[in-house]
């Protein structure tokens, strides 16, 4: 089935005509359409329900009009059976109002008269309206003024308002109101246009002074649904001129011949200085002037501030009272007020929110990034350190040790006396890992670890703790009578307290997070030298586990300044207290230390980008050292055979902080520096 123009009442405005002829409709032309709500398309009336059912969604055209559900295939063409009914569509026109419909009516009586009658100038000026004393009067001569109508359908009813047309208006608007009520769009079929040679039966005066001459009469039949068409009066011409018609105001006919003007005499009457009603127009620099004029004009006076932080930039207005009276939005007197200064002083004046100088200054901002965010360099004037040795000694393998022996195999000095339990002593060395792994001796003398042996010992430990590993530097001292020391310390934060020892047995097995109760070298910072000074001095005071009770204020087992000899009795932080634990190690980085003594150590080079209004806090600031120190083989990455004399890593000055930072680097091998006593 194809869909057509409907059911006799005019329901449907399809693209073909109602058929139950099988027959393929064509190929598909139109392939993708979407059907929405607005279109007015619905399902062919009598398959799918009883009531108009609309269709929303994806639809394809035919060659012959039809339109089906689904989106379809450009080109394809089927027989009658692909054409289910339930997927027949129809689209439906509607008139939006009454006054479109009789705008459609009005214009085709037009046309129906113009395709049947050709009309002379005379004729034309018969059937248009003029003003005339006061009033519009159908025909008119070539100088009287013409008058024009918005819509064809003034033109049409306005014969109507001296009651002496014959169009009727109750009549005219009757075909209005039947034609949108019942949505009847096949108009060309319905109207025509009768000519006849008997007189209306109601005429002009005119007309009946005239009886002798030839009269035409012309009428407008319209053929509803059921019945007689009705017939409407449209035009009499008695003779050779229109008494009634209809208004042809809407009609200009050209015409072909005109009067030349002479130049010279024109010249001579009419005034050629013609000069511009409107003023000179400014250009584009002018309107920038002006502009800056108008705001210096306009700004007002700018406030005085206050210094609340001592920062050398003013916060706080001294009289805001006196700067809220000259802007527009506060001030009583408008007429000399300036524009208003902050956002928060238009809350109650609404014709100024957003013209503020707040407002402007935010939207500048936004055009002057380029001048407000300046990256400024600020190099780093430092001195290199130079180094004064002219290298180092490397020990790379595993067991590989140096030996201290004195010139004619005797005591060493530190061994003479027991000096070195006695005296005490300090061990001091630079170290670089190359390993995150491997353990190992630095110093020893005798084997303090043993249960009944004497000496001191300075080893490395790893500990892989939640999948990482820390390292840290342990110092063992075992004096004569047997009474065993290390340099660990308490930790309040760990859960760790201070025992008498935790270099063996459960003391440190058992404790996961031991490294954290030793100080520690990075695993990660591959290139970076460490100075290591592991000291023991006998004349510290200290106190057994059992004699630093955890519930007696401070607590001293968890106390790590007190076991670092840093708190006295009072609990005050002080240099050397002489309490706390008798062995201690010390670890500085070597860019650390350059720092401290005013060398480059890290690079102190900046480049700031302040922005004070949307400034955050800093992050934790990046390394950019070169974190392949070992990629070489020579043990600082920078393949020069020397091995690298300690590097540059590390220290990092940011805006507003700085602070020491360590780079991440993987270490697989160790220095070991071993000696047996």
């Amino acid at each position: 089935m194809v869909i057509g123009n409907g059911n006799g009442n005019g329901e449907w405005a399809g693209e073909g005509n109602v058929t139950t002829t099988n027959y393929v409709h064509g190929p598909i032309i139109e392939v993708d359409l979407i059907a929405t709500e607005d279109d007015g398309i619905y399902y062919q009336i009598g398959f799918n329900s009883p009531v108009e059912e609309k269709y929303i969604g994806s639809y394809h055209k035919h060659e012959d009009g039809t339109l089906m559900v689904g989106a379809g295939e450009l080109g394809v063409q089927y027989g009658e059976e692909h054409f289910i009914p339930e997927e027949i569509l129809s689209r439906k026109f509607v008139y939006a109002d009454i006054k479109e419909a009789r705008e459609i009516v009005s214009d085709l009586i037009y046309k129906k008269w113009f395709e049947k009658y050709t009309l002379t100038d005379e004729e034309v000026l018969s059937a248009q309206t003029t003003i005339r004393g006061g009033k519009k009067i159908v025909g008119r001569s070539e100088d009287e003024q013409l008058v024009y109508f918005k819509k064809d359908r003034n033109a049409l009813e306005n014969r109507q308002e001296n009651g002496e047309g014959n169009i009727k208006v109750d009549a005219l608007e009757s075909i209005f109101q039947y034609v949108f009520d019942n949505n009847i769009i096949d108009l060309e079929s319905r109207f025509s246009i009768i000519e006849s040679n008997e007189p209306p039966v109601i005429s002009t005066t005119e007309i009946q002074e005239q009886t002798t001459q030839d009269t035409t009469a012309w009428y407008l039949e319209f053929q509803k649904n059921t019945g007689t068409p009705v017939s409407i009066h449209l035009a009499t011409r008695v003779g050779d001129t229109f008494t009634d018609a209809l208004n042809l105001a809407q009609i200009t006919k050209i015409k072909t011949t005109t009067s030349k003007i002479n130049p010279a005499k024109a010249r001579d009457i009419l005034d050629t200085n013609i000069f511009e009603l409107l003023p000179s127009q400014p250009n584009r620099q002018q309107r920038i002037n002006d502009f800056f004029t108008e705001f210096n004009e306009l700004i007002g006076p700018k406030p005085a501030f206050e210094d609340v932080d001592g920062d050398g930039a003013g916060e706080r207005p001294l009289d805001i009272e006196q700067d809220e009276s000259l802007r527009i939005s506060t001030a009583e007197d408008k007429q000399s007020a300036y524009i208003t200064r902050t956002d928060d002083q238009t809350e109650e004046d609404s014709q100024n929110q957003g013209k503020t100088l707040e407002s402007m200054r935010n939207k500048l901002n936004t055009y002057l990034g380029d001048v407000d965010n300046v990256i400024e360099t600020f190099e780093d004037q430092r001195p290199e350190w130079e180094n004064k040795s002219t290298g180092f000694l490397k020990i790379r393998k595993p067991n590989q040790a140096i030996i201290l022996r004195a010139p004619d195999d005797g005591l060493l000095e530190f061994q003479k006396n027991d000096s070195y339990l006695t005296d005490g002593f300090t061990i001091t060395m630079w170290v670089r890992f190359v390993s995150r792994t491997s353990e190992g001796t630095l110093f020893n003398f005798g084997n303090p670890l043993e249960s009944d042996g004497v000496g001191f010992r300075l080893d490395t430990k790893t500990n892989e703790y939640d999948g990482k590993y820390y390292r840290y530097i342990r110092l063992m001292v075992r004096d004569n009578d047997g009474e065993f020391y290390d340099n660990h310390f308490g930790v309040p934060n760990a859960g760790l307290s201070r025992f008498n020892q935790r270099s063996f047995g459960g003391n440190a097995n058992n404790y996961p997070n031991i490294h954290v109760a030793f100080p520690q070298v990075s695993t990660e910072d591959l290139p970076e030298w460490y100075f290591i000074c592991a000291s023991y001095n006998p004349n510290v005071v200290e106190l057994s586990y059992d004699e630093h009770p955890s519930n007696n204020p401070p607590n001293l087992r968890t106390n790590t300044q007190y076991w670092l000899n840093h708190v006295n009795e009072d609990g005050e932080i002080v240099a050397d207290s002489g309490l706390g634990a008798k062995c201690k190690v010390e670890i500085i980085s070597r860019t650390d230390l350059l720092n401290a003594r005013g060398y480059k150590g890290s690079s102190l080079t900046i480049s700031t980008l302040f922005d004070e209004e949307n400034w955050e806090a800093p992050d934790p600031l990046e390394d950019d050292s070169d974190d392949n120190g070992d990629e070489n083989g020579d043990g600082d990455g920078d393949g020069d055979g020397n091995g690298g004399n300690p590097p540059t890593v590390g220290f990092t000055k940011d805006d507003l902080d700085w602070r020491t930072f360590e780079s991440v680097y993987e270490i697989d091998t160790i220095i070991e520096e071993d000696m047996q006593g």
